[in-house]
């Protein structure tokens, strides 16, 4: 039996649409390890799935189309609220798109019905759709505003939709479409992936101007936080000026996760002009022969600028600075999590990037594009895939702690990591953590560090496979190619 068996797809639409429906059947088919075969028409006797307009035979399963999706793509506007339909599967209320009322699903012995568009509905929240809207408005580039998108408006942030749509497609199958039913697994034999990534805003937080900022301070709120005052007088002198933390901290976090047996991406910085000095690590002799030294055996990727995210020519600048270091950068991530969908892929794909990891919230763990699973941006002006993988962003430590963000507690940290860690066992996906150097800091972040560990660990009984984000696309590219 084939590993990754053809399946037959009928499309029988708009030809302008036909690429989108292509590009959000294609993500499904490589999530199930099927290989997708499209054929165009209004018939096809060997089709497994038909997409279209109610056709004058029945096929194993059909797909609901609505025709008003082609012009509502063709277009740059929001989907009106009032029009999402919700329903229950299983344990989870999921949103749908251009889809009818009532039931999921309408069966027959021989045939299955799927009541929701679950196509189009997949191409909004792949293409982060309503981004692209605000983006053709002309609203100002920088870090997305998590509460302008439908998932924060209906609040399903933590629901992946996109997965569900997907189960509901592997369900239908296993009844209609049984010898299709492929086990999903992980390098090799794992149950789901955890994504491990470092962002390295700082190599040295702590400089000598900082701690005397932050000993001022302490001394001069002592009267009012007394207990806090001294204890981080006490922690700074000891932690900053004795242990030279920042020294010693990745050394003690490589070395650590060898001896669990993971891996993870390193972003680095390649600028010398920020303007918070302690940013310009890059810059300096000490800092950066003891990270090629260190980083030269990991898999390295650049923590681009701001502007690195809309500016080819600084893209690729910044690029080149890590390479003259020896490094191999593959992968992405912006500073700030500025990012504009269309025009920053666009930029990452020209300078040749394989995989980007910027998709996420800052304010909200969960799934800004409504998956947890690597996939394929999508061109709406070219009307293609990107060929650059998105590797979602789902969880970062500084959006559970900051009060800024989710202001949680250490515990309620933990049990928000546990839930979207049980989430990816349940749906054999994919969870990515990203945790700053700088939350390893026991002074400042008392516990949080630790979270990090405790969360591998869990992962890890529960069968994941816990690597680097490169390990994640040289294993998803064998799906796609």
């Amino acid at each position: 039996m084939e590993r990754y068996p053809n399946i037959n797809i009928l499309l029988n639409l708009p030809r302008d649409y036909i690429p989108k429906a292509e590009f959000v059947l294609r993500t499904y088919c490589y999530i199930l390890r099927l290989n997708p075969k499209f054929i165009y028409g209004s018939h096809y006797e060997a089709a497994h799935i038909y997409y279209g307009p109610p056709p004058d035979r029945d096929y194993p399963i059909r797909i609901h189309f609505d025709p008003q999706a082609d012009s509502f793509f063709g277009g740059a506007e929001l989907y009106p609220l009032e029009k999402v339909n919700f329903c229950r599967f299983g344990a989870d209320h999921v949103p749908f798109l251009f889809s009818l009322g009532g039931a999921i699903f309408s069966l027959t012995q021989e045939s299955c019905i799927l009541r929701k568009d679950i196509v189009a509905s997949g191409f909004y929240f792949l293409t982060c759709w309503h981004e692209y809207v605000f983006s053709e408005r002309g609203i100002p580039r920088g870090r997305v505003d998590y509460k302008e998108s439908l998932q924060y408006r209906w609040d399903f942030i933590e629901t992946p939709v996109v997965d569900i749509y997907c189960r509901i497609l592997h369900f239908i199958m296993q009844d209609y479409l049984p010898e299709f039913i492929r086990d999903i697994s992980w390098g090799m034999d794992h149950r789901f992936a955890m994504s491990l990534s470092h962002d390295i805003d700082y190599y040295n937080f702590w400089d000598a101007a900082s701690i005397k900022s932050t000993r001022k301070y302490n001394a001069k709120s002592f009267r009012d936080r007394p207990i806090r005052a001294t204890y981080k007088l006490l922690g700074h002198y000891w932690h900053k000026n004795i242990l030279h933390a920042h020294e010693r901290q990745l050394e003690k976090l490589v070395q650590r996760e060898k001896e669990m047996g993971v891996s993870s991406t390193w972003f680095l910085m390649a600028r010398t002009d920020f303007p918070d000095e302690r940013q310009n690590y890059i810059g300096d002799n000490t800092a950066r022969s003891r990270l090629t030294a260190l980083l030269n055996q990991q898999d390295v990727g650049l923590h681009g600028s701001p502007d690195a995210a809309f500016n080819l020519s600084i893209l690729k600048a910044e690029l080149q600075i890590l390479r003259d270091l020896g490094f191999n950068p593959s992968g992405f991530r912006s500073h700030y999590l500025h990012f504009d969908y269309q025009k920053s892929f666009s930029n990452l794909e020209a300078a040749g990037i394989k995989y980007d990891s910027t998709l996420g919230y800052w304010e909200n763990i969960g799934f800004r594009a409504g998956i947890s699973f690597p996939f394929y941006p999508f061109n709406i002006k070219e009307n293609r895939p990107f060929r650059v993988l998105e590797i979602p962003l789902i969880v970062m430590d500084t959006t559970l702690h900051s009060p800024r963000a989710m202001n949680l507690s250490m515990a309620a940290g933990k049990r928000a990591l546990n839930r979207l860690t049980d989430i990816a066992a349940t749906y054999q996906s994919h969870i990515s953590l990203l945790w700053h150097n700088t939350t390893f800091d026991p002074v400042d972040y008392p516990g949080w560090g630790n979270l990090y560990w405790t969360t591998i660990n869990h992962a890890l009984k529960k069968q994941a496979w816990v690597t680097s984000l490169n390990e994640i696309y040289e294993e998803w590219v064998t799906l796609s190619y």
